[in-house]
């Protein structure tokens, strides 16, 4: 009965054994998990917020919001699924849920940015094949934001609606941008700061004649915008030559319609 039991004993640990290395083969042979965007936005104007997407090799995404002040500490955490198809991320079977609902988002300029959605993350790495942005190497203190007629409204912007077409600056139309911002504030030098004291926000659209036009905010560059002008839009109502706009028209080659804020 004994030499049974020993046995029936030998028989089980030894199965077990047999499992255990099965076990280890097959986490061996499993894929590596791999992280393949990291897009991060930091934020310090008021306290400390950091947003953080990740999509990784298996087609989940996680997406971390970071809040803390002095007194408060806040963490969120969203997962799900996605893909990514040419230079789009698709948020399947349910869609990403922040701020307001996006069912994808466009990679673009090094930024990932969300439909339905004023968000923006900027790219820290990309192991996708994407499309290579513009080149801002030489144009830091610019910033590109995708027109949208939910957010960008008729009324704040002076067009008439649904006139109005996104549209995507080629690296030569960028160089002659700035050349032609340039030549606005040196025919202006009396009214406004020097050229490089200002951060450029800049939304490029097809208008109802379908001339391509850029328009652009400059904001004087301190404490407060110099890192986060990249991720949203400023409204500003005052701030006198600290705040000015214009539209420059590429397909004609010149600009138009400088405002100058008045002060508070």
């Amino acid at each position: 009965m004994k030499m049974r039991i020993k046995i029936i004993l030998s028989v089980i640990i030894l199965g077990l054994n047999i499992q255990c290395k099965h076990n280890e083969e097959k986490q061996k042979n499993k894929p590596k998990k791999i992280e393949k965007i990291l897009a991060i936005n930091n934020y310090t104007f008021i306290g400390n917020t950091s947003l953080k997407f990740q999509f990784f090799s298996d087609s989940s995404y996680i997406f971390t919001i970071i809040k803390k002040e002095d007194d408060y500490e806040k963490l969120e955490i969203f997962k799900g699924s996605c893909f990514v198809k040419n230079d789009t991320i698709y948020f399947k079977p349910f869609d990403f849920k922040f701020n307001r609902s996006s069912e994808k988002a466009v990679i673009k300029n090094n930024f990932i940015e969300f439909d339905k959605s004023a968000l923006k993350i900027e790219i820290k790495k990309n192991l996708c094949k994407t499309k290579k942005g513009l080149d801002f190497t030489k144009f830091n203190d610019y910033a590109f934001f995708s027109f949208n007629q939910e957010m960008h409204s008729p009324t704040y912007y002076s067009y008439e609606p649904n006139t109005i077409k996104p549209y995507d600056l080629t690296q030569k139309e960028l160089v002659e941008t700035d050349l032609i911002l340039k030549k606005c504030f040196s025919e202006n030098k009396s009214k406004l700061e020097k050229f490089d004291k200002y951060i450029k926000q800049c939304i490029v659209v097809i208008n109802k004649n379908q001339e391509k036009e850029v328009w652009i905010s400059c904001y004087c560059n301190d404490f407060y915008i110099k890192d986060t002008f990249k991720y949203d839009l400023i409204r500003m109502n005052d701030g006198g030559n600290c705040n000015i706009n214009l539209k420059i028209n590429l397909t004609k080659h010149n600009y138009s319609n400088l405002n100058i804020s008045g002060r508070a």
